[in-house]
């Protein structure tokens, strides 16, 4: 198994870090490794901007005390 650590920057949201873990015999180029590097940083971004568009979700409030 081979990791590959990976690292990319976004002007608003900061730094995305992740890593790959590959069969030691895959059959990957290099490019579809950038290709699933991307995606995953795209992904990460895109769930942010999801969830910096919706309202936070309030906890319940126990009323029943003691």
């Amino acid at each position: 198994m081979i990791k590959i650590d990976f690292s990319n920057t976004h002007e608003t949201y900061g730094t995305f870090a992740d890593a790959l873990h590959l069969e030691d015999d895959h059959t990957f180029t290099d490019a579809e490794i950038e290709a699933m590097k991307q995606e995953r940083f795209d992904n990460w971004v895109n769930h942010i901007t999801t969830m910096s568009n919706q309202p936070p979700i309030e906890a319940p409030v126990d009323t029943q005390q003691g």
